[in-house]
């Protein structure tokens, strides 16, 4: 499998999740909880999404 198939499929499985939520809650609830997230801060630190600076 190519590396542009795998991003394709990630991509679509994505879009098939936010559409399901979206049925299950709506697009307000939806809203609501993003901005309840945005204002915890996003992504804890040390995640491991982020590389980290001057690691060898």
């Amino acid at each position: 499998m190519k590396q542009t198939e795998i991003q394709e499929f990630t991509s679509w499985l994505g879009k098939r999740s936010y559409k399901a939520r979206l049925k299950r809650f709506g697009l307000e609830r939806l809203q609501e909880i993003a901005r309840e997230n945005g204002k915890l801060g996003g992504r804890p630190q040390g995640s491991g999404k982020k590389a980290k600076k001057g690691g060898k």
